[in-house]
């Protein structure tokens, strides 16, 4: 088993995606039909035990063991075999995140992927083999850390054999890692935001904006949408609040970002309201016309952090 590794990020304009990849190296084949798997359901149990007794010793919680992971996991494992190559990225270009995203992964997590192969190996593979792919990730830092990694919560396991040689994959999923900051109440939420858009405003000579309760409201009422995706009416004065009058313009801006963690902190923020800016850099967050603020944001249970503005004037 020789492993090697690599490890990168997917951002995106307005959604940032990451995700985690670990690889090893060498080659391999012959066709799936031959394979052989051994009881996966006991190899699966036996993976999830090793790699949780070392999280237990670095005092993380126990990942659990996913179906959809399992699946993207093993189908690794068999097309390596069968299309004859070892590597995160097969002949036609999907990548860990895609076999996830095929497996039914939600795209705004974190996932990760760790690769072992053994010549000279006499399948079906048993207990004692898996015990020697996680023996060689564990002595590898990059593998060891997405076994060891506080943002993931799930476990993938895959592992098959044909003639002299067995393949075995690790997956992983969670929702990232939090950055230990605190839980951000609403208020302190839109306090933040206004802080950063209004220090981007100051540099522009462009008067700092004032938080706005109706605005919030609006912004409550697009970021409902969001989360559920649906679209949003064409009139967006038409979600101001009862008796919200004296409106003249509005425009709002949203965005998500994956692999975010748990909870919403100031970074979180502050990423959102950098990629505002650099969509109209020369008048950001309403420009002139805007004087009035609504935000607000939140975090999913699969590290999708979502966050809405919106800029009003009344002129």
């Amino acid at each position: 088993m020789m492993p090697a590794s690599e490890r990168h990020t997917r951002p995106e304009r307005l959604t940032a995606l990451r995700n985690l990849v670990l690889a090893a190296l060498c080659a391999a084949v012959t066709p799936a039909a031959a394979q052989e798997m051994g009881n996966l359901d006991t190899l699966r149990q036996h993976a999830l035990e090793l790699v949780n007794a070392d999280r237990r010793e670095e005092g993380l919680p126990e990942l659990r063991l996913d179906p959809i992971l399992n699946e993207a996991a093993q189908s690794h494992a068999t097309d390596m075999i069968a299309r004859d190559y070892y590597a995160h990225v097969a002949p036609d270009g999907q990548t860990a995140f895609d076999r996830f995203r095929a497996a039914g992964g939600n795209r705004w997590a974190l996932s990760g992927e760790n690769i072992a192969k053994c010549s000279g190996c006499t399948p079906p593979p048993d207990t004692e083999r898996v015990e020697a792919f996680h023996e060689g990730w564990m002595q590898s830092p990059e593998h060891r850390d997405n076994i060891l990694s506080e943002g993931f919560d799930r476990l993938g396991f895959g592992i098959a054999g044909d003639a002299d040689e067995i393949y075995a994959v690790q997956t992983f999923a969670g929702p990232g890692q939090d950055d230990g900051s605190p839980t951000l109440t609403a208020e302190e939420i839109r306090a933040t935001a206004l802080e950063g858009m209004n220090a981007r405003r100051a540099t522009l000579d462009l008067a700092p904006l004032e938080a706005s309760s109706p605005l919030d409201t609006l912004a409550e009422r697009v970021l409902e949408a969001r989360l559920h995706d649906e679209d949003l009416p064409e009139n967006v004065f038409g979600l101001l609040p009862d008796g919200a009058t004296g409106w003249t313009s509005i425009s709002v801006r949203s965005g998500s970002r994956g692999a975010s963690g748990t909870i919403l902190s100031k970074e979180d923020i502050a990423s959102f309201t950098a990629d505002w800016a650099s969509i109209d850099p020369e008048a950001p967050f309403g420009g002139a016309r805007g004087a009035y603020l609504g935000f607000a944001a939140a975090v999913q249970d699969g590290g999708r952090a979502t966050a809405v503005a919106v800029f009003g004037g009344r002129d």
